[in-house]
């Protein structure tokens, strides 16, 4: 019986530590679905969504003040949709769930309506603090498993989703650039402060949405681009992910095992960012510092605080105190070499749930 992975295209920084997993699943053995929440929504709300990330991206305090205001989107789903996914899980005996996203709660407990076995549901949060729609459902998801890949409180990364198998890129092969994004909504202040370093004389590589924004960009930043005619619900793989050449044209590149981009950070001194879930992440298993923008909502704080805290981050201002010092973001970087010992194998640790599962008696 296959493991279903719940995710949402509207966050990359959750669907793609969700597909990241599921290949490690299967490289385990385990059959593994992913399912993708927008695929749900009536046409009208996708053209909602699609709207709302070109607004947030131009005005990151509208998509701060968005987050207070979440709420159930059972509603908006085409009722049709949903019925076909229930009655395939119903068919395929699914019992084994993992919820990316807070949305698919009402979800999953119609699905426990109409089966007459109790679905396994693991609750996963990338963040140190739940997210806007988990907070929705806090109290309807106390029974389910709560796995965390940060703990605030403990100052820790008890598990993790691995991302590839290569040790991290030793600090003397690194190219002395920074890597700028803003997650995959490329929401955040993250352009306005790239080119403030570069017109410090520092190297920095942009991840941009939009092709316009390759001109306001100073000397000393080169321009990346994740392809803004792809949706993450139209198939199950990674971002298609490349450089901006000179003449404007893009050579996409899709990867197998995880996001393209993870490469880029793997070979930079630093990543400049805001602090999603997915982006911490990337910081562990890349052996990266960041350098910490401003937060997208309260969960996003509590993981930057959680970063400056345990050496592995310093903020742009601290940073830019220090003279832009290597030295410093080089003994953050020692730091997540150290913190990555230890931590649990969350795929390793599903598998042998399925394993245990599918062993009778």
């Amino acid at each position: 019986m296959a493991i279903v992975l719940l995710t949402s295209g509207a966050t990359l920084g959750t669907h793609v530590p969700a597909l990241i997993l599921a290949g490690r699943l299967r490289a385990l053995g385990i059959e593994v679905r992913v399912e993708v929440f927008e695929r749900l929504l009536r046409p009208d709300e996708l053209d909602r969504l699609r709207a709302a990330k070109l607004a947030f991206r131009e005005n990151f305090k509208l998509a701060v003040a968005a987050q207070r205001m979440v709420r159930d989107q059972m509603p908006a789903l085409d009722d049709a949709a949903v019925g076909e996914l229930l009655h395939r899980w119903r068919a395929a005996d699914v019992d084994q769930v993992v919820i990316f996203s807070g949305f698919w709660v009402p979800v999953v407990e119609r699905y426990e309506a109409l089966t007459s076995r109790t679905p396994r549901v693991d609750i996963c949060h990338l963040d140190a603090a739940p997210t806007a729609s988990f907070n929705l459902f806090r109290a309807r998801t106390e029974r389910f498993r709560h796995v965390w890949m940060f703990d605030a409180e403990r100052g820790t990364a008890p598990t993790s989703i691995r991302v590839g198998d290569e040790a991290p890129v030793p600090w003397q092969r690194r190219e002395r650039r920074l890597l700028a994004h803003g997650g995959g909504w490329g929401l955040g202040t993250y352009r306005d402060r790239a080119a403030d370093l570069a017109r410090a004389g520092l190297l920095v590589d942009v991840v941009t949405h939009d092709p316009a924004d390759v001109s306001a960009l100073p000397p000393g930043c080169r321009a990346f681009m994740i392809d803004p005619e792809w949706e993450a619900w139209q198939d199950d793989g990674f971002p298609p992910f490349g450089e901006i050449l000179f003449d404007g044209t893009v050579r996409y590149r899709r990867g197998a095992a995880y996001h393209d981009s993870f490469d880029l950070a793997r070979h930079r001194v630093a990543m400049l960012c805001k602090t999603g879930g997915g982006t911490l992440i990337d910081s562990l298993w890349s052996a990266t510092p960041i350098v910490l923008l401003a937060p997208f909502g309260a969960h996003e704080q509590v993981n930057a605080d959680l970063w400056r805290r345990l050496g592995y981050g310093v903020t742009e201002q601290e940073w830019r105190d220090s003279g832009y010092s290597l030295d410093l973001l080089e003994a953050l970087h020692r730091n997540l070499l150290a913190a990555r010992e230890g931590t649990a194998d969350y795929a390793a640790d599903l598998a042998a749930r399925a394993v245990q599962t599918e062993v009778p008696g």
